[in-house]
């Protein structure tokens, strides 16, 4: 485990989780509120379809985003605190 001495490992670990965060942000930011095949459509000028979508779907769902990314976050976390240990 981490030894009093040793805080590179969680400022790393952290470091990586600040600039997923900031990724995942950016590319909500970036696409918005569409769906992939709306965007293809506005951008080839295909006539954009009025069907709905039937099933999950993480499109343009803010919060659906953010419990995406924490579900992401906490698997690192536990995956990172489970393989730091090295056997000796």
């Amino acid at each position: 485990m981490i030894t009093e001495g040793d805080k590179k490992g969680p400022i790393i670990f952290g470091m990586v989780v600040l600039v997923v965060a900031v990724a995942a942000l950016i590319a909500y930011q970036m696409t918005g509120d569409l769906g992939i095949e709306d965007r293809y459509s506005q951008a080839v000028g295909l006539p954009v379809s009025g069907e709905t979508a039937t099933g999950f779907s993480l499109e343009g769902n803010p919060v659906l985003y953010l419990v995406v990314l924490g579900v992401l976050l906490i698997v690192c976390f536990v995956a990172y605190r489970r393989f730091m240990a090295k056997p000796d």
